[in-house]
């Protein structure tokens, strides 16, 4: 059977123009890689279609240890605070290579 190793995965849905800081976040703190999606929805901040410039969201999403979980979260509140709207969700997940995420 193949052993898998707990890990965390953080899924931020933001707009566009935040891409560049959370690669920025995701490279000071060392993390093994990321993936962006564009993304498309509705929610509190309304309908997201893409269309419109600035009106285009991203799914970015990073696996992380719980070690590295809080340190890169800080960063990520810290975009909140400065009144960006963006969605954030952390879970649990299992990873075959360890290795690969773990930096």
């Amino acid at each position: 059977m193949a052993q898998f190793h707990p890990m965390k995965l953080i899924n931020i849905i933001a707009n566009a123009t935040l891409e560049e800081r959370l690669i920025d976040i995701a490279n000071a703190h060392d993390t093994s890689g990321y993936t962006i999606l564009e993304a498309r929805g509705a929610g509190s901040a309304g309908l997201q279609t893409g269309v419109l410039e600035g009106g285009s969201n991203i799914l970015f999403m990073l696996i992380v240890t719980e070690a590295k979980l809080d340190e890169v979260m800080i960063d990520v509140e810290k975009l909140m605070k400065r009144g960006h709207h963006l969605a954030c969700f952390v879970s649990d997940t299992q990873v075959l290579r360890r290795e690969k995420f773990a930096n």
